[in-house]
């Protein structure tokens, strides 16, 4: 799997920033998000067990297994306007541990989940959202 930068697919301005930070923050880690004001132009985003994407199940320890219940997977980034989400996830699936076609599909959920959070952290924010298609590659 590669690492590689997604485009969030439409301007944000720093007043729609703010907003969908800070609902980041209320909504904390337990929701999948984070934020904090000294790092104010990346909000994290997290797997957590029976929350990944499609394919990822058993990549994060669910209750009482050995391990962290949360998975940093990417972090949105404001730059200036024009976000993006930058792949976090310290271990990726690779081949020979992983079959190659199921790199593929997993890279393809992830991004598929990648912008889905986008949005629902964009609706949880109240601002109206105009999907602007697909995740794309930066």
């Amino acid at each position: 799997m590669e690492k590689r930068n997604l485009s969030l697919g439409l301007p944000v301005t720093a007043e729609q920033w703010e907003i969908v930070a800070r609902t980041a923050h209320e909504l904390g880690v337990e929701e999948g998000f984070d934020w904090r004001p000294e790092a104010c132009n990346e909000i994290e985003l997290y797997m957590r067990p029976g929350h990944e994407p499609e394919g990822w199940q058993g990549w994060v320890a669910g209750g009482g297994a050995y391990g962290s219940g949360a998975v940093r997977a990417a972090t949105f980034v404001w730059n200036d306007g024009e976000p993006f989400a930058r792949n976090d996830l310290d271990i990726l699936p690779q081949p020979p541990n992983v079959p190659q076609q199921d790199v593929e599909r997993m890279q393809a959920a992830y991004e598929k989940w990648v912008h889905s959070e986008w949005q629902r952290l964009w609706h949880a924010s109240g601002i109206p959202y105009v999907d602007a298609g697909n995740v794309e590659q930066v």
